[in-house]
């Protein structure tokens, strides 16, 4: 297209109301704002750093030097006696330092302090000053030590808060100086004694959904089933591989042959739990990602069920995390979520003992008849359908939305079952755990 009909299109295009910019005008505009000196961005932006102004200075003066007259030369060697004490000093200063970090725990939750200390070794005969250190513990600066006393050790203690789940420190924590002059900032990592392992927030659920057994009882006619441990049902003849202690021996002298009891097998609810995680259906709810509400009420309602002894599955992406039982069985399940999503580690997949606890959906197959499932997503979320496949069951699916909170309709009937819906408030977990409780209460 050339100019006169592309600017024909723009006139075409554009409301006429707007008034027009003159030629000369824009021709002025495009003069002046275009970048003329575009090969030179790189020499500007050296020259903004420290050493580069120095550079530049030195450059200056000693041409000075030669031009005007040879007393500049003392400007020049004094500036160049400080970019080379600038540079060395420090070099040479992070050479003998050496730091070691350390959590006063091994795992915490969200927004539960820790103390951690920090302990730096100067192995140089002379003391050290202007150490900074970052520990990259979301804190937005780096935390000045001071100096350091010559071939000495020192610990600093303070208070760290991890806002959000994760295993810190989440990058390489650094030790660096800038002494004296700050013109060249030398650094190393600190060894890192033991990593902090954080967990997504949960709130307690006092009332609980009825969940499925985990074996459907559509094909027997009455809901007692046959095992080793509960009540006694009845008797019936012995079979090869009883226990003798089981025989009924006022039946087996009537009858003349062995008898046994029958006892009752225990029945066991089960529930899966699925929040998906697909990043284009999330959204910022509170200055946070939708994904870490939905880790914390999944979380939530794991703790709940797990805690009645309930047959307990998570599922995301595409893995299938089977709750144990006990506290052995809850700390692993969360040592998976805080490692969700890490920088530093990725998924726990890699970890011996979550690749005991994880399945994949596709090499093992999992009971999808009379399981209670609870998915957890966003309103995008609801109308891309879920990341793994319905169950025959009842379900239920919890939807965060960044729309006003509406009493009235917390609670809807859809395709996918019943539906609630967490609207904006101060703390999701707290809006969750009251609609849950109003959900429990009606049924």
């Amino acid at each position: 297209m050339d100019i006169p009909a592309f600017e024909k299109y723009i006139m075409d295009n554009t409301n006429t109301s707007t008034p027009q910019m003159p030629r000369h005008s824009r021709a002025y505009y495009w003069i002046t704002s275009h970048n003329w000196c575009g090969f030179a961005d790189p020499f500007v932006a050296a020259i903004k750093t420290p050493l580069g102004a120095l550079t530049a200075a030195f450059i200056i003066v000693l041409i000075l030097g030669f031009a005007v007259g040879t007393n500049m030369f003392w400007a020049a060697g004094t500036i160049f006696f400080i970019g080379l004490v600038g540079t060395l000093w420090p070099t040479l200063t992070i050479r003998g330092l050496r730091g070691e970090l350390e959590f006063g725990r091994r795992r915490v939750t969200e927004q539960e302090p820790v103390e951690t200390k920090l302990t730096l070794e100067n192995r140089l005969p002379w003391p050290t000053w202007g150490i900074m250190c970052r520990r990259d513990l979301s804190e937005p600066k780096p935390a000045a030590c001071g100096g350091l006393p010559a071939a000495s050790k020192t610990t600093f203690a303070s208070s760290f808060t991890p806002l959000t789940r994760g295993v810190y420190p989440i990058q390489e924590c650094l030790i660096s100086t800038g002494f004296p002059f700050g013109i060249c900032t030398r650094a190393r990592p600190t060894k890192i004694r033991n990593r902090l392992i954080v967990w997504p927030r949960t709130v307690h659920l006092k009332s609980l959904l009825d969940s499925a057994e985990t074996r459907p009882s559509d094909d027997r006619f009455t809901d007692a089933r046959c095992g080793e441990s509960g009540d006694v049902l009845g008797t019936r003849p012995f079979r090869n591989g009883d226990s003798l202690r089981r025989i009924h021996w006022p039946q087996t002298a009537r009858t003349g042959t062995l008898v046994v009891c029958e006892r009752q097998a225990p029945a066991t609810s089960s529930i899966r739990i699925i929040f998906d995680t697909d990043p284009s259906i999330h959204e910022l709810i509170n200055g946070e990602s939708s994904l870490e509400w939905a880790i914390r009420i999944a979380a939530s309602i794991a703790t709940a069920y797990q805690s009645k002894q309930a047959a307990v599955e998570c599922c995301f992406r595409d893995q299938c995390i089977k709750l144990g039982q006990g506290t052995s069985g809850l700390v692993r399940f969360f040592d998976q979520l805080a490692y969700l999503g890490s920088v530093e580690s990725g998924f726990l997949a890699d970890n011996r003992h979550s690749q005991e606890n994880q399945t994949s959906s596709a090499k093992k197959d999992r009971s999808d008849c009379g399981v209670f499932q609870v998915r957890i997503t966003t309103q995008k979320g609801l109308k891309q359908g879920s990341e793994h496949r319905a169950v025959q069951g009842d379900q239920l699916c919890v939807v965060l939305s960044n729309e006003p909170n509406d009493e009235s309709t917390f609670i809807k009937h859809t395709k996918y079952g019943r539906t609630i819906w967490i609207r904006q408030a101060d703390d999701l977990l707290l809006a969750f755990q009251n609609s849950w409780e109003k959900l429990c209460h009606v049924g």
